[in-house]
């Protein structure tokens, strides 16, 4: 008999955690997405969520459930991006439409000043970027890559459940290790 009440149990608590957190697990999904890998919101929604029901079936103890699921929709979102850039995906809009968290469809104005030659170009030093980052200490790899994607040292404490003098270390390390990776497969950049 216990065994049939502990499955709904966590099927009520996870079912309760999704209505009052499942807007804020979208957006912030939506929100660390890049739109330009082919990546679908709905699979990786689905990723977190099966993170969390899976947290709850082991009992892990959840002290901050807004911070646990932000870091459980950054987490999920990082690997679907890893995954996509193993298999060198780049969602290509052959209609120019684009798809909102909502659903909705709008058109993309298109970009006139970016020739094939560019594209591609940009399509190398992607690839570099991502095998260099590959090359990292998991730590580091994680540290760097939310900071390219535009994190601050305190948003990558809160969603790694480091302390900030540590996420700052490791951003500051990772980024000087890219930069070694980068310049030997011969990636040259300017910083202002």
């Amino acid at each position: 008999m216990a065994q049939e009440t502990q499955p709904s149990l966590v099927e009520e608590r996870f079912n309760q955690i999704v209505d009052e957190f499942g807007r804020f697990l979208r957006q912030t999904i939506a929100r660390l997405c890049p739109r330009d890998q082919g990546l679908q919101f709905d699979d990786i929604e689905q990723e977190a969520r099966l993170r969390l029901w899976r947290a709850l079936q082991s009992e892990t103890e959840i002290k901050n459930l807004a911070s646990y699921l932000y870091r459980i929709a950054a987490t999920a979102t990082i690997d679907a991006m890893r995954r996509a850039g193993a298999r060198h995906e780049k969602q290509l809009g052959s209609s120019g439409e684009e798809q909102d968290v909502e659903g909705n469809v709008y058109l993309l104005p298109a970009d006139t000043s970016s020739s094939p030659e560019r594209v591609a170009e940009q399509d190398q030093v992607i690839g570099k970027v991502a095998d260099a980052l590959d090359c990292l200490s998991p730590e580091r790899r994680h540290a760097a890559g939310l900071h390219l994607q535009g994190f601050t040292t305190l948003e990558i404490a809160e969603v790694m459940n480091w302390s900030e003098p540590k996420a700052r270390n490791l951003v500051y390390r990772g980024l000087k290790d890219l930069r070694l990776l980068l310049r030997t497969a011969g990636v040259e950049y300017e910083i202002d």
